[in-house]
């Protein structure tokens, strides 16, 4: 029960509040624990409320740094309005529960005057969920940003080794067939076409490399990538980029997928007779919108390529909206943090 005396209405009011708001703990003026509401038991672990009433609040809930060090409750910031009367608000601390386990909290506490002295009501909650999906969060941008740099291996290895061979092959093919002499026509026609034969293999694994990760992207930076997947698109592509430098890496990386991923999409599905892509920075944005006029229906839900598009623009921590009503086309917006 809260510490000091009160009227019983007044009470009976507190509890119904305290019951239906965020998890809610009273310490009185020594310190001690007065008053927890179910939520905060649910969290702490704890069947009832006499299992912790009258106990240190300190020694019981929160002593633990972040570290799994232990401090003392001279330096508890969550006791300090009981002495100073100010608000304190923490937003990544340990709450320590019945089991002995540590449980990640955010927290305010503020001041409470009671008969006998100052204490402190703190409102918490278990944030748990919230680092365990930022953790998810960073570990698919880790998977993407090695993705990317794989890719980027495997077409600096592609050019660099298999395309090189190949051009000294044909370079050498070209030169067999300038010295047969006419009389072996035979050879000079095979020849020949083993020289056709490799041309045709080199710009097959060019387009392969550039699939992968195109060079030009690296080299030149996102404004000639795009120009380069507009030119390549089977769909007519209206192509507005302003951008007046480089983005980092990362976001170019994710801006080409998404431009690429888009185009293929609308190859595939949207009958559309053009796609325009317009590219701004703004205030330490890129945003792209590519829209078509084709079919529309495109829905995520149902597995297509654009599941992929929101996985892409979410690693580099940005926002995608699709819009794809039936028969109007397909507009997808999306915005990347350039910092």
């Amino acid at each position: 029960m809260i510490a000091g005396p009160q009227e019983h209405d007044e009470e009976t009011l507190f509890r119904a509040v305290a019951a239906v708001a965020d998890a809610l703990y009273v310490v009185d003026a020594k310190g001690r624990i007065a008053f927890l509401n179910p939520a905060a038991l649910t969290i702490l672990g704890y069947a009832e409320e006499k299992e912790l009433l009258g106990r240190p609040s300190h020694d019981s809930i929160h002593y633990l740094r972040p570290d799994g060090s232990s401090f003392p409750v001279e330096e508890c910031p969550l006791l300090r309005p009981r002495l100073t009367g100010e608000t304190v608000r923490v937003e990544q601390d340990w709450f320590v529960r019945k089991d002995r386990t540590k449980v990640a909290v955010s927290y305010s506490s503020a001041p409470i005057d009671f008969d006998n002295g100052r204490g402190a009501v703190v409102a918490f909650q278990d944030i748990s969920h919230r680092l365990r999906l930022g953790e998810v969060e960073a570990s698919r941008a880790r998977i993407a940003a090695a993705a990317d740099e794989t890719r980027r291996r495997i077409e600096r290895d592609l050019h660099d080794g298999a395309q090189q061979r190949l051009v000294s092959l044909g370079l050498e093919v070209h030169g067999a067939v300038a010295i047969t002499p006419p009389a072996l026509k035979d050879l000079r026609t095979r020849l020949t076409r083993i020289k056709g034969d490799l041309n045709e293999i080199l710009e097959e694994l060019r387009r392969i490399a550039r699939g992968i990760h195109p060079s030009v992207l690296t080299e030149g930076g996102l404004v000639p990538a795009l120009r380069a997947l507009a030119r390549r698109s089977p769909i007519p592509v209206e192509l507005d980029v302003r951008l007046r430098q480089r983005m980092p890496e990362s976001v170019e990386v994710a801006a080409y997928y998404l431009v690429s991923e888009a185009l293929t999409n609308a190859a595939k599905h949207s009958n559309a007779p053009e796609v325009r892509i317009d590219v701004t920075a703004d205030e330490g944005l890129l945003l792209l919108v590519i829209r078509d006029d084709g079919t529309g229906g495109a829905d995520p839900s149902q597995g297509s390529g654009l599941i992929g598009l929101s996985d892409r623009v979410e690693t580099v921590g940005g926002n995608i909206e699709i819009s794809s009503p039936v028969g109007t086309g397909t507009t997808i917006r999306a915005t990347l943090p350039v910092s």
